[in-house]
């Protein structure tokens, strides 16, 4: 634990920015940050820099690609005390643009900023607000109103991962402030150990059973219990079938539930969190993306990466990469029926299966690349600071 002036522009010998970040999960915002910071780090000119509020697999993977992590424990410290110390933290390395991406983080890292004098403020709005009940949806909604005035007033630019979530930012924030970022993948970095024989055994797969999986959060906005329905839909129609479900969260119990009510404890194989998820997806026959809301999530762009078929609702930004019948197929969102007739379609016919498996990947390559996110979020940084020494 670390606690811790002619026509041509001028920049500083190094843009100083610091990414500030919860860092207590890897799911779709953790991974979309390791991946701009893996390749941002390789742009001349920046010295990047981040803290996180909790130790994990964010923290060892910023440090794995050279990036100086500092992890203030929000378990060790109440907000007041988090603050005290990013304005230390940015007062000791007088850095030029503090970058937030949810909703803790953003507060704090824009008053501590705004305190210490830091000129630059950015956001990454990572996707729409995932629905809450109880007590955890009050204290939700307070987070967004503080958080809606501290990017209304102190942030600079709001980085948006899909053009339609864009649009429904700048209804609140303005254009001139919200900026379209999409997610992106390395696709370098997106590859399998081709132990498929292992694996297969691990899981009590079978050679010539079709595996459709699925892989996230187990949340609500997933749409999972879409999938389950679909799963026995599927299942009635095809005999050599198995379900992968990859990931964890609070709705794993209620989902195990569901799938033996359906009759499919030996056919939906609950995974939980795998370290080893581009095997997995790799393994996947077909992958399916039941949500009901999503910006433009990063498994999307790893299984495409990986060329498999996938079937995704036609929400958000997933319509912004996946062209219907070109490199996947959509469906409605909570369509069960629609669902697991696009996957049966697909399983009846593998050569558009593996047409549509192609064309994914000449997407990702083509306009979800990691080098060219990492460009343009280097380019909004040099505009601040260029637009501040023209001042």
């Amino acid at each position: 634990m670390r606690e811790g002036s002619t026509g041509m522009r001028s920049y500083p010998p190094k843009i100083r920015v610091c990414h500030v970040a919860m860092g207590d999960l890897w799911a779709g915002a953790e991974v979309q940050l390791a991946v701009l910071l893996a390749s941002l780090v390789k742009i001349p000119g920046f010295a990047v820099s981040a803290i996180l509020f909790n130790e994990g697999r964010l923290a060892s993977e910023l440090r794995a690609l050279g990036v100086n992590t500092h992890v203030i424990l929000e378990s060790r410290h109440n907000s007041l005390s988090l603050f005290r110390h990013l304005v230390g933290y940015f007062k000791r390395n007088n850095i030029d643009i503090v970058h937030t991406h949810k909703y803790k983080d953003n507060i704090l890292g824009a008053l501590a900023s705004s305190y210490q004098g830091i000129r630059h403020r950015i956001r990454t709005i990572h996707g729409f607000p995932e629905p809450f009940l109880g007590f955890e949806k009050v204290k939700i909604n307070l987070y967004q109103r503080v958080d809606s005035r501290i990017n209304r007033w102190l942030v600079d630019r709001i980085l948006a991962v899909s053009l339609d979530l864009q649009q429904q930012l700048v209804k609140r924030f303005g254009a001139e402030k919200v900026i379209c970022v999409h997610n992106a993948v390395d696709i370098e970095q997106v590859g399998v150990t081709g132990h498929v024989a292992e694996l297969k055994k691990e899981l009590n797969v079978s050679d010539g059973e079709f595996l459709i999986g699925t892989m996230g959060r187990l949340t609500p906005v997933k749409g999972l219990e879409s999938f389950l329905t679909a799963a026995r839909i599927i299942r009635r129609q095809k005999s050599r079938v198995k379900f992968l479900i990859v990931g964890d969260g609070p709705l794993k119990d209620a989902l195990r539930a569901a799938a033996r009510a359906y009759g499919l404890d030996k056919d939906v194989l609950f995974l939980g969190h795998r370290n080893d998820s581009y095997d997995i997806l790799a393994l996947m026959d077909l992958f399916i993306l039941p949500s009901l809301s999503e910006g433009i999530p990063m498994v999307l762009l790893e299984a495409l990466a990986l060329a498999r078929p996938v079937v995704a609702s036609r929400v958000g930004g997933i319509p912004e990469v996946i062209v219907d019948g070109e490199n996947g197929l959509l469906v409605a969102p909570g369509r069960p029926e629609e669902l697991a007739q696009s996957c049966i379609a697909l399983m009846d016919d593998h050569r558009f299966a593996q047409a549509l498996g192609s064309g994914g990947r000449k997407c990702v390559e083509e306009r979800f690349s990691a080098r060219y996110m990492a460009e343009k979020v280097a380019e909004v940084y040099r505009t601040l600071v260029c637009n501040e020494g023209s001042r």
